[in-house]
């Protein structure tokens, strides 16, 4: 049985990669678009990718070498996405809807954008035109 602390690192570990992979492609229309304010929305996003990265780094160190557990996404199946887990003692299965993992996504990009997970952005030195 997963203990709460357990429960977040592995709901971390699912939804994180979602969460890079959606401000990356926010990054790639921003740097691909015209506008000069696009510059501020580059700086903002490296700064959460950089955040995102070393989270989901930490995620995976605690997920492997202190509860070694592997997880495995084991696709769609009657309109849930299937993941597995396994520890050395115990495992089980956790389901989610396509729409749970799309709020679950948005609520934490939220919280790297503007919540407690937010870091202060550092300017770059990107031209402005």
């Amino acid at each position: 049985m997963l203990n709460q602390q357990m429960n977040t690192t592995l709901h971390a570990y699912i939804v994180l990669p979602m969460v890079l992979k959606v401000f990356k492609q926010d990054y790639t229309f921003f740097e691909n678009g015209k506008s000069v304010a696009r510059i501020v929305y580059l700086d903002k996003l490296d700064t959460v990718i950089a955040s995102v990265q070393d989270d989901l780094a930490a995620v995976k160190k605690t997920t492997y070498n202190t509860y070694h557990m592997k997880v495995r996404n084991l696709g769609k199946q009657n309109g849930f996405i299937r993941y597995d887990w396994q520890t050395p003692n115990d495992s089980g299965d956790l389901l989610f809807t396509p729409e749970q993992l799309r709020d679950l996504t948005e609520d934490m990009m939220r919280l790297y954008l503007y919540g407690f997970l937010s870091r202060e952005v550092t300017p770059s030195n990107r031209g402005w035109f």
